[in-house]
């Protein structure tokens, strides 16, 4: 079992943290600048809460970043102490070279799933993406990811920034689409739970069928009376109404490109 310093006590850290605990391995430090959080995660999994950066010590064989992505460049010129330990970040976009100029050994341990504050992750069905510098960090990041986690990959940073667009889209751009849905029922008095079992449908379907071949809907039949009575409906809603056309006119033409 491996020793471990998290870098960072957010919602990635922290369901990272006690997964990390859970499978057996020893958490070292919780750093964080959150003193309230960095507790609660410490006392969590029997770790160390620290607030000041230089007070982690070298002791844990991995120290994984799990910060906003725009803070990491801030805070590696001040991590000389662990500069021959293994380090990785877990971001979507940032490049595993950040850590070049600081770092001998280093890589991406990056979890593909959304987190939040209200839902454990489940580690069992989540994609776990790892990249390193060299073989042997590459082999051991592997070993700790597959010790929690059993869809592991080898993902390089070009695939995994790729991914990281393709996941906004699955994820944060359509849950703003069933918020708009969820307000739409909202201002007309209709409870939004009547649509969870198309949603529910929609999902289920990609589980065996391409995307493209099970659209359905009046874009891809080309009904523009249909689309045109909707438009007219978001009329007082112009970002709606933008949204709903943009996203009808690449449907139609999705369409047409099949034919």
């Amino acid at each position: 079992m491996a020793i471990i310093s998290l870098i960072g006590s957010g919602k990635v850290a922290t369901q990272l943290g006690k997964r990390l605990y859970e499978c057996g391995h020893t958490i070292d430090q919780i750093f964080s600048r959150n003193y309230t959080t960095a507790v609660q995660l410490a006392r969590a999994v029997e770790a160390t809460a620290i607030v000041r950066i230089e007070q982690l010590t070298p002791t844990a064989g991995f120290y994984i970043v799990a910060i906003k992505d725009d803070s990491i460049i801030e805070l590696l010129p001040q991590l000389d102490a662990i500069s021959t330990k293994i380090i990785a970040h877990t971001s979507g976009t940032v490049s595993s070279s950040i850590f070049e100029s600081y770092f001998d050994h280093y890589g991406v341990f990056y979890p593909l799933q959304t987190f939040s504050s209200q839902r454990v992750v489940d580690f069992d069905t989540l994609p776990f993406c790892i990249h390193a510098n060299d073989a042997n960090t590459l082999e051991q990041l592997t070993t700790l990811a597959q010790s929690i986690c059993p869809n592991v990959y080898q993902i390089d940073d070009k695939k995994r920034a790729s991914l990281h667009v393709a996941a906004v889209v699955v994820n944060n751009f359509s849950n703003y689409l069933f918020d708009m849905a969820s307000d739409i029922c909202y201002q007309e008095g209709v409870s939004f739970d009547i649509l969870k079992p198309l949603i529910l449908e929609t999902v289920s379907k990609i589980q065996e069928h391409s995307p493209s071949s099970v659209q359905t809907g009046p874009a891809a039949r080309q009904d523009h009376q249909t689309i045109q009575k909707h438009l007219h409906f978001l009329q007082n809603k112009p970002v709606y109404q933008h949204i709903y056309q943009l996203i009808s006119e690449a449907i139609m033409q999705q369409q047409k490109q099949k034919i």
